[in-house]
């Protein structure tokens, strides 16, 4: 029996329901989380098949996001205001039912005026809602396992036991932040202080190398133009292709993909995460941020996001601070992460 039910509007809300969905079904098992993705079978009902699920009182988790209240329907008006709009149905289905109903503010939310919700909904002014915060995630997971076993719903195992797995999990995605988030971090300083020039990409090398290269600036290239390619390199020399390109003051980093089989960490990740049917088989990195002038260095700060190869996520976000050398053939600094709440070092060498 299902006895937690993720509600959210799959326009805006689906990164964050997929995500907490995995936490949840690693803590209370599979078997006690419905989410629709994995939940609606084919050839089923989905309505059915939800009214279902709620008829047996779970806690509703209910992603309170923009769209949530605010999504347009195409005929006109608001989608929640109709009779037949899904998230609508739940609450007022799970309401009836009995159930309870935990509202999650989502990044930067908070919980709607009264006036901006539709009457039959108002009874969700009368919540205690939650929040669930990308950079905060762990922290307000931990709250909401607490609220959790206020209801009688408790992990198959202790918070304790899964806190260090959780750690090994940012770990890993801390080694290769490290030289991503570098990457774009990079990209961003020098991008915003020289002209947005296009440059030729030149062939991803091998994966692993023998020694690090010798950067050298490409013939009239400013040293404090960070636009184009880098190369984030680990402790076990390899090369990490990145991305920066530089668009009115903006500066956007995007990397190749990794196999997670170039760390361990990464691959008990994706192991762990099979089991809640979510693939991952490779990594990369994206973010934009500003530069600043700090007593006349360039400083880069970009908050990242870690991805799968095809873009689901985010798997861990945080975010970078790079400074570049006085002939910009390195970028060095810190990359902070918010799963591991730690610190590393990186590096970033010019792309030759």
């Amino acid at each position: 029996m299902n006895r937690i039910f993720i509600s959210y509007r799959s326009s805006d809300g689906k990164k964050d329901a997929d995500r907490l969905c995995a936490d949840l079904s690693r803590l209370y098992g599979a078997d006690q989380v419905f989410f629709d993705k994995q939940d609606l079978r084919g050839g089923h009902s989905w309505r059915s098949a939800i009214m279902a699920a709620l008829g047996t009182q779970p806690v509703v988790l209910l992603l309170v996001t923009p769209e949530l209240l605010g999504m347009a329907h195409p005929e006109g008006g608001r989608r929640i205001d109709r009779d037949d709009d899904p998230i609508r149905g739940e609450a007022l289905t799970a309401q009836a039912n009995g159930a309870t109903i935990v509202p999650l503010l989502t990044e930067g939310m908070v919980m709607p005026a009264t006036a901006d919700i539709p009457p039959p909904l108002r009874f969700l002014k009368e919540s205690h809602a939650l929040k669930l915060r990308t950079e905060d995630w762990a922290d307000d997971l931990d709250k909401i396992v607490a609220d959790l076993a206020t209801h009688g719903i408790h992990p198959l195992v202790s918070r304790d036991p899964v806190r260090p797995e959780k750690r090994s999990w940012v770990q890993r995605m801390q080694r290769g932040f490290m030289w991503i988030g570098g990457i774009f971090v990079g990209l961003v300083v020098i991008g915003l202080l020289a002209p947005d020039d296009e440059e030729e990409v030149p062939p991803s090398p091998p994966p692993y190398v023998a020694a690090t290269p010798e950067p050298v600036p490409r013939s009239g290239q400013s040293a404090l133009d960070v636009s184009g390619i880098w190369w984030s390199i680990d402790e076990d020399n390899r090369r990490l292709r990145v991305q920066f390109t530089v668009n009115n003051g903006a500066i956007q980093l995007q990397t190749d993909a990794f196999p997670v089989s170039w760390y361990p960490e990464w691959q008990a990740y994706a192991q762990g995460v099979r089991g809640q049917g979510l693939t991952v088989n490779e990594v990369r990195y994206v973010g934009q941020g500003v530069l600043t002038d700090v007593m006349g260095v360039p400083r880069i700060e970009i908050p990242y996001q870690a991805v799968t190869g095809d873009g689901r996520g985010p798997l861990d976000t945080g975010s970078v601070v790079l400074n570049a050398s006085a002939d910009g053939r390195e970028l060095t600094g810190q990359l902070w992460s918010n799963g591991e709440q730690a610190e590393s070092p990186l590096r970033l060498v010019r792309s030759p």
